[in-house]
């Protein structure tokens, strides 16, 4: 049987540095009756100012004793050098049941602003390592120590630029439009993004005119840039003339929320942009 717990592990602004964690290990400390493991580990939480490091493990009670987890300390390390560290006592403490298993998340918030010191310029990736101790009390309040070491590494990552592109108007009249909402989308990351799936909703004068998937290839070397065009037709009829209004004028404001899912060296990475901006028109025959 298996116990879901979240323990929430958040980097703060103010880092401590401190090395007395990192000489331990796991082997010098490791405790027969209380095993902690790695089960996996997973990015999160993208956006532009940093990320979410979730190390998701398990705490395994072979014995017959019931244990609590009463508190714990942790430092992280980012490439090696000391960034934080934290002290936690837990005012309920968790039960670890006797031959009985207990799955923990460790989310590690990371914050790009805080990392430059740590930083090579053009860094395409970091190493991040959780150093810590858990302390359990069994019925007889004998307190019981077990390391822990958590590792990964994640990138330092820019979203991509979202840039509108004139329309590309074939007909506009009383009742009805017909063009093309075209933008670009850049990486200026220095690897390759190997985007799988855009999500996009379009929306103009505060309705949803379009949502769906952007079809065709949407891989982005390092650097690159391309275009996408979404075509569209509209009853303004059906829709209202506030929209053929909208359109007729000579720039139109939109707002782009778009999903994307890319592949990465470091798993799939989720993330979401919206943009609003006023787009002006090209006819074309």
């Amino acid at each position: 049987m298996k116990t879901r717990v979240l323990i929430s592990l958040i980097l703060l602004s103010s880092g401590w540095l401190v090395s007395g964690l990192a000489a331990r290990t796991p082997e010098a400390l490791a405790r027969k009756d209380l095993k902690i493991s790695l089960q996996d580990k997973k990015i999160s939480a993208l956006s532009p100012s940093g990320l979410t490091l979730s190390f998701f493990s398990q705490i395994e009670n072979s014995s017959e004793k019931k244990y609590s987890l009463v508190s714990y300390q942790y430092q992280v390390l980012v490439n090696q050098k000391e960034y934080f560290r934290q002290q936690i006592s837990l005012d309920q403490p968790i039960d670890i049941l006797p031959d009985k298993a207990t799955s923990i998340n460790f989310p590690v918030k990371i914050n790009y602003q805080y990392l430059n010191p740590l930083l090579t310029e053009a860094q395409k990736q970091a190493s991040c390592q959780v150093l810590g101790e858990m302390f359990f009390q069994d019925e007889k309040k004998k307190t019981e120590r077990v390391v822990f070491y958590f590792q990964m590494d994640f990138p330092i990552f820019k979203f991509p630029e979202i840039d509108f592109l004139p329309l590309s108007v074939k007909d506009l009249t009383l009742g009805g439009a017909d063009f093309s909402f075209r933008f670009q989308l850049k990486n200026d990351n220095p690897y390759d993004l190997l985007i799988q799936r855009i999500q996009l909703e379009l929306n103009l004068e505060g309705r949803t005119i379009f949502k769906g998937e952007v079809p065709g290839d949407k891989t982005l070397s390092a650097g690159q840039a391309k275009n996408f065009s979404i075509p569209l037709m509209l009853d303004f009829f059906e829709l209202g003339r506030d929209l053929r209004e909208s359109l007729q004028e000579e720039s139109t404001l939109f707002t782009l929320k778009a999903w994307f899912e890319a592949d990465s060296a470091w798993g799939l990475l989720t993330f979401s942009i919206e943009k609003q901006g006023s787009v002006k028109k090209e006819f074309s025959r």
